[in-house]
């Protein structure tokens, strides 16, 4: 009963561990996310725009998801002209509009871009700026100036300011060829956060629909892509969805996995682990003692008694007898007495042919049955065991 009573204890620490585990792995997952997902109009996060995307198309804008490479939208003939694409950054970025943008802009086409990165002025860093919408919620201090540096692309463009303070614009309009390019210095313009700030909607939506066009979100630079359908070569049929994404969905998941989940898991491991000592959770096994042998016990405990006591007088006196009695026995003397000592000198000379010399000792110092050295006793010792050897291989 208490061994059972020690695994159900051991197996409730290790479910509350778990349990502890999971919340943790949870909570951290919740905080840290893919930073990708911030801007993205798949995103209910305060910093997503599912909420304007959603009341967009309430409102019957011509509006879809953008989820390919620009150079795919650009070699588009359908969205060659009359398309605004909107790109909303997960982090504020440099402004660089690349060759390719601002041909795909010429034709006709609006660029707007959210969250580009300009130098922080001495301002408040919540406002509430006048607009044509109503009151803009802005919250940050970066502001363009009067220059627009670093793109060479807007810096002999047409430029109007949308939205500014004292200390500079926060939206900016530039007109190329036929067509525009917008930029905000902030990325939370209209973001699920500002919800209940209508304008800051209402603004968004005028900047993506003020040429009546087709209107693309960018889903594209949060990760997110259009599957591309594979043609089985023996059918010769387009494979659906599931049945081309079975492969990809492991190695997809590994690939987008926050590292910090990863490495919270390996080491929680590490410490059931060592918790456990690394031993497998079967049931416990209880190591059996050691029998134990009473004569081997009954020896060694007399044996140090008596050394103790130095009583080697004891040992040879009894060891020796036995002794003697035993070689006795082997060279066909008996043993219901001792022999004279010349009697089994004798009998070893004529049976064994071996030299005498050990025997004669071992008889000798067991005959006097004094106290000696331990040198003495351990040598008299050695004789005995090397007589007992002789005598097995020659009888």
């Amino acid at each position: 009963m208490t061994d059972f009573k020690k695994l159900l204890k051991q197996y409730w620490q290790l479910g509350l561990l778990a349990i502890v585990a999971i919340v943790l792995v949870t909570v951290i997952s919740a905080i840290g996310g893919d930073a990708r997902l911030a801007g993205s109009s798949y995103s209910i996060a305060p910093n997503g725009y599912n909420h304007w995307y959603q009341m967009t198309i309430d409102r019957g804008v011509k509006i879809q998801r953008w989820q390919k490479s620009f150079p795919k939208l650009a070699q588009s003939s359908e969205y060659d002209r009359g398309t605004t694409l909107l790109q909303i950054q997960p982090q504020l970025v440099e402004l660089d509009i690349t060759n390719e943008q601002q041909e795909w802009v010429n034709k006709g086409n609006t660029l707007v871009i959210l969250g580009v990165n300009a130098p922080a002025r001495e301002t408040t860093f919540q406002q509430d700026l006048e607009s044509p919408q109503g009151k803009i919620r802005i919250e940050t201090t970066r502001r363009f100036g009067a220059r627009i540096d670093g793109n060479k692309v807007l810096k002999d463009a047409d430029k109007v300011v949308i939205l500014k303070d004292r200390s500079g614009s926060v939206i900016t309009e530039f007109k190329l060829a036929k067509g525009r390019i917008i930029i905000v210095t902030t990325p939370h313009l209209a973001a699920n956060a500002y919800q209940d700030f209508q304008p800051n909607n209402d603004l968004l939506t005028e900047l993506v629909t003020k040429d009546r066009q087709q209107v693309l979100v960018d889903e594209y630079i949060h990760g997110y892509t259009d599957r591309q359908p594979i043609i089985d070569p023996v059918t010769g049929k387009v494979k659906t969805d599931s049945e081309t994404s079975d492969n990809n969905d492991t190695l997809s998941y590994l690939a987008s996995t926050p590292l910090i989940v990863v490495f919270v898991n390996l080491l929680l491991g590490i410490l059931v682990l060592s918790w456990q000592q690394n031993r497998r959770f079967g049931k416990v096994v209880i190591p059996k003692l050691p029998e134990i042998d009473n004569s081997e016990a009954y020896i060694q405990a007399l044996g140090g008694v008596l050394y103790q006591a130095n009583s080697s007088e004891f040992v040879l006196q009894n060891i020796g007898k036995a002794e003697q009695l035993s070689w006795q026995q082997k060279l066909g003397l008996g043993k219901e007495r001792l022999v004279e000592p010349q009697t089994l000198i004798t009998a070893w000379e004529n049976q064994i042919q071996l030299p005498t010399d050990d025997l004669r000792f071992v008889l000798q110092l067991t005959a006097q049955a004094r106290r000696t050295s331990p040198a003495d006793l351990t040598t008299w010792l050695t004789k005995i065991r090397e007589i007992d050897r002789q005598l097995g291989v020659r009888l």
